[in-house]
């Protein structure tokens, strides 16, 4: 956006009456509270994504910069709003845009997580295996991958989850789908739950809940630390994704060997979890509304979660928040769905569609507009009205409201 000289004057607009009212950008502003940003720029997202995607990968640039990071926490405060226009009347109304982390964002996010709570109440994924004490039948399966870090930089890895490539840019790419394809080989027909969120040093760690036509056998297991989890029992399944006996056995000798001779994961780490009702594991409910957990926080608003006066994401201690911060910056710059799952999955979990309009909407998006310019806008009304009350009133100019 082109930014005015203070001491231009513009015509604000031209009302029925005739009026034509004229102001300097000086007036306007001049009681504005200044914005402060970290970065020093407008709060717009200054990257051309093909160009930033190019200049991380290639390790010209790096998510790990206080600056690019302080760049996002200013983008993800400024307020852009969409101008609609009513097409019948003429009428002219504005909104707040969504954007990663902010109110309008959180709030649509909390919807879909609510709407997929709302479907998975009260349904059951998983039964008795008869004659087994520690085994069950599951429908539902967590996966969780990670990328091997001498092998890939964290800008590569969250390169690798994008479905589409970069023109002119080799590197490895479509990750997801690889697998997702993968997994119908050795389970057959199924929906996907995809969650790309970062760790708290800024590497993705992708979670996918796989919801099966046909049940796997799962097993009763009690960690170290208590945690109770299912695993998948049946070795021919096992041998299938890499995790069979001789597999963990490379895999704690030569875990980079045993990533090159995985069938279904050459780029890191893969865990396969159950997902079943019993009391202290974790339930279909919970696991499935779990990757919503840091996309329905709103970072704009006062409370725990603001990252007012946070300069930039490294200087944050708290983990979980850091993950949040760089699971949001992953996904801006590398311009992937945070969360994505499509009809296989909704029918599975019997997720009713989305109710549509029942007639044709009379409002059209016009275009956006940042808080700046939305900002002059309404100063710009206000002194419009001010001017027809003049006018009405037979006030001249400088004359007392």
């Amino acid at each position: 956006m082109t930014v005015p000289k203070a001491s231009e004057t513009f015509a604000l607009a031209d009302s029925p009456e005739g009026l034509s009212l004229r102001v300097s950008l000086s007036e306007i502003i001049r009681n504005a509270p200044a914005i402060e940003r970290r970065a020093g720029e407008s709060g717009c997202w200054p990257y051309e994504p093909g160009e930033l995607i190019t200049k991380l990968v290639n390790g010209e640039m790096s998510i790990s910069d206080p600056r690019l990071q302080a760049i996002l926490l200013d983008w993800i405060e400024s307020a852009d709003y969409n101008k609609f226009l009513n097409t019948e009347s003429g009428d002219v109304v504005y909104a707040q845009a969504a954007k990663r982390g902010n109110v309008v964002y959180a709030t649509r996010k909390t919807k879909k997580r609510d709407a997929l709570k709302t479907a998975l109440d009260g349904k059951v994924f998983d039964e008795p295996l008869k004659g087994f004490r520690n085994r069950r039948r599951t429908r539902l399966l967590l996966c969780t991958v990670n990328f091997d870090r001498s092998r890939f930089t964290a800008e590569q890895a969250w390169a690798a989850l994008r479905s589409t490539p970069v023109e002119g840019l080799d590197y490895t790419y479509n990750v997801m789908n690889s697998l997702n394809a993968n997994i119908s080989k050795i389970f057959g027909k199924h929906g996907t739950l995809t969650s790309k969120e970062a760790q708290s040093s800024g590497y993705p760690a992708p979670h996918l809940i796989f919801i099966l036509d046909e049940p796997v056998t799962v097993e009763r297991h009690i960690g170290k630390d208590g945690h109770i989890s299912w695993r998948i029992c049946d070795h021919r399944i096992l041998n299938r994704i890499g995790k069979g006996s001789l597999m963990r056995k490379l895999a704690r000798a030569d875990h980079h060997a045993a990533i090159d001779l995985n069938p279904i994961w050459k780029h890191g780490f893969i865990d396969f979890e159950g997902i079943v009702s019993e009391d202290g594991s974790r339930s279909g409910r919970d696991a499935v509304t779990y990757p919503f957990k840091y996309l329905v926080k709103c970072l704009t608003e006062d409370g725990s979660n603001s990252i007012k006066g946070v300069p930039d994401i490294n200087s944050v201690k708290d983990k979980d928040k850091r993950t949040m911060l760089f699971t949001h910056l992953g996904n801006k710059c590398f311009r992937t769905r945070d969360v994505s799952f499509g009809k296989g999955f909704k029918d599975r979990i019997g997720m009713l569609p989305e109710e549509k309009p029942s007639e044709a909407t009379k409002w059209k998006r016009v275009r956006t507009v940042t808080d700046l310019e939305y900002n002059l806008i309404s100063a710009y009304n206000e002194q419009l009205a001010i001017a027809r009350f003049r006018d009405a009133m037979g006030l001249q100019s400088g004359e007392p409201t």
